[in-house]
């Protein structure tokens, strides 16, 4: 069974946006196209039967349409050891308040995060010997994107792959006009 994750997809000219800012920066394997998103909640693996009814469970979803915008750079890990380097986001209340629902409905399935969600996209993974990444969040410490309305949330999966993993819709859940 593949990883299960609850995310929101980023439009194609945000995505061209983030694509643009690919530096060749030692260590990083920078994201695709395909691999761009938000995610929301990372739930793991599970049995089929569990997904169905974690699926099922997140239909009673009920949260209103937001908007949602990129802003800035930045990395999780420390300076000397990056892990992620990330598009930061504007995280309007509706975000946080989605994220708050989504944990509730997912909570028979999934024990809760103990991590303070960081709304982010991943940009690039950061490999042993990354090269420095001051530059890079120098230059790019003013990205803004433009806004773009979040319509609804995606249960995705996740098959890793040699070139990375891949990322597959499994069910789509509107958020309400």
């Amino acid at each position: 069974m593949p990883r299960l994750f609850l995310g929101l997809e980023v439009p194609e000219s945000q995505c061209q946006q983030l694509l643009s800012l690919s530096e060749p920066i030692a260590g990083l394997r920078w994201q695709c196209r395909a691999q761009l998103h938000l995610t929301m909640r990372f739930i793991g693996q599970l049995s089929e039967v569990q997904a169905a009814e974690l699926s099922l469970a997140l239909t009673a979803l009920r949260a209103p349409l937001f908007e949602l915008q990129l802003r800035g750079v930045g990395y999780f890990g420390s300076p000397q050891r990056p892990n992620i380097l990330w598009a930061g986001v504007v995280a309007p209340a509706p975000l946080q308040a989605l994220r708050e629902q989504v944990d509730e409905l997912i909570a028979p399935w999934c024990a809760a995060d103990p991590q303070r969600f960081v709304p982010h996209v991943t940009l690039a993974r950061c490999g042993p010997g990354c090269g420095p990444l001051q530059g890079f969040l120098q230059r790019h410490r003013g990205l803004m994107s433009a806004p773009w309305r979040v319509t609804e949330l995606c249960l995705f999966a996740s098959d890793p792959g040699p070139g990375g993993s891949r990322y597959s819709v499994l069910a789509r859940y509107p958020l309400e006009g």
